[in-house]
């Protein structure tokens, strides 16, 4: 993958020019819908078998669960860009395989709907009662696993609602913004609140995936990108390769709107003021204390995410009252999205969450 500090540069420049930025933004809104995200419902591609299990306001529950034993674990997506496909994106590149793979029997998935004008004033609280909804339905307490920033949603929820979750896993995920500088945090920093306003304006009420897709490191990945995010470097050219990279861009292209609301709730409680770490976050009407947690927690991070960096989820298992005995803080080799997509780390560490996750592993 190409390396963060040129992009980076040219970033944190273009957000400084203040006009500029907003002007180039203004461009997007104003260019072709094609490909963008509002084609938002339609059919995606997912990996593996499922139902939809129930339609809420913020999210289709989806379903791959093989048996009707044990603890069921959901699987928080992320939810900032991309469709949550990120989850299940190909055959052995895939989460939700993993974790079926090796002995998670019940498994849903949050697959966030990309939002329009009717959902433009969502906010936090929105989507932390909809996985509520989610919990009471598959009976608590359930598992959770939060990738990236359906991660920091996840502790929110854990935090707010601990009796309801029995085991916690947390991959990518930034929950202390100020434990090390990350790119998510350093663009925030330099974007004012009021261009943030004036982008969601812009979108009218929406802060839409093309915007922020503007401002992705990888938003036009070359084929060496797309092999190491998948973890498939040095592999020969062939028909399986440039299917994968084939599938990959289309994933890339796959985007979410959000509601302005949203976005500026988080672009500010969670990023600018890191009000979650410090203990000053609301959610549904009650102040978060992150240590509330005290069950099993499990925390992966990859030691070249260029996105997320490995402190901010680290910083967790000091701030939560589970015993340390029972925390697992696992940093491998990987940029972000192999958290996720990559075949390496599927195959080697995932097994393990999904152990913890059955109440195999650790806690």
């Amino acid at each position: 993958m190409s390396p963060l500090n040129p992009w980076f540069g040219l970033v944190a420049a273009s957000l400084a020019a203040g006009r500029g930025a907003f002007d180039m933004m203004a461009q997007l809104v104003e260019a072709p819908m094609s490909g963008t995200a509002r084609a938002a419902d339609h059919p995606r591609a997912w990996a593996s078998p499922h139902v939809v299990r129930r339609d809420l306001t913020t999210m289709r529950v989806l379903d791959f669960s093989v048996g009707n034993a044990g603890t069921t674990a959901i699987l928080v997506a992320p939810f900032a860009l991309h469709a949550a496909t990120t989850s299940d994106f190909a055959p052995s590149h895939s989460v939700v395989e993993s974790l079926i793979r090796h002995g998670v029997t019940r498994l849903v998935l949050t697959d966030w709907r990309s939002a329009g004008a009717s959902e433009r004033f969502l906010s936090i609280d929105s989507y932390l009662a909809d996985l509520n909804v989610l919990v009471d339905d598959v009976g608590a307490p359930a598992a959770l696993v939060g990738l990236c920033q359906g991660g920091w949603l996840a502790a929110a929820y854990a935090a707010r609602f601990p009796a309801k979750v029995s085991r916690l896993a947390l991959d990518g995920a930034p929950i202390d913004i100020e434990a090390a500088p990350s790119a998510i945090a350093e663009i925030i920093r330099l974007t004012s609140s009021e261009t943030i306003g004036e982008l969601v304006a812009l979108g009218d009420g929406l802060l839409l995936g093309r915007m922020l897709m503007a401002m992705w490191p990888v938003a036009h990945p070359s084929a060496a990108d797309i092999d190491a995010i998948l973890q498939r470097e040095g592999r020969k050219p062939g028909p399986q390769m440039a299917a994968l990279r084939q599938r990959f861009l289309e994933w890339n292209d796959d985007l979410v709107d959000l509601p302005g609301v949203f976005y500026r709730q988080t672009s500010e409680w969670i990023f600018r003021e890191n009000r979650l770490a410090k203990g000053l976050f609301v959610a549904l009407g009650d102040r978060i204390d992150l240590r509330r947690i005290a069950c099993p927690l499990y925390l992966l991070s990859a030691g070249q995410d260029e996105i997320v960096a490995s402190a901010q989820l680290m910083a967790l298992a000091g701030l939560v009252s589970t015993p340390e005995r029972q925390v697992t803080s696992r940093c491998v080799p990987g940029r972000h999205l192999s958290l996720f997509m990559g075949q390496r780390t599927l195959k080697h560490e995932w097994p393990a969450i999904a152990a913890f996750l059955s109440g195999r592993g650790i806690g």
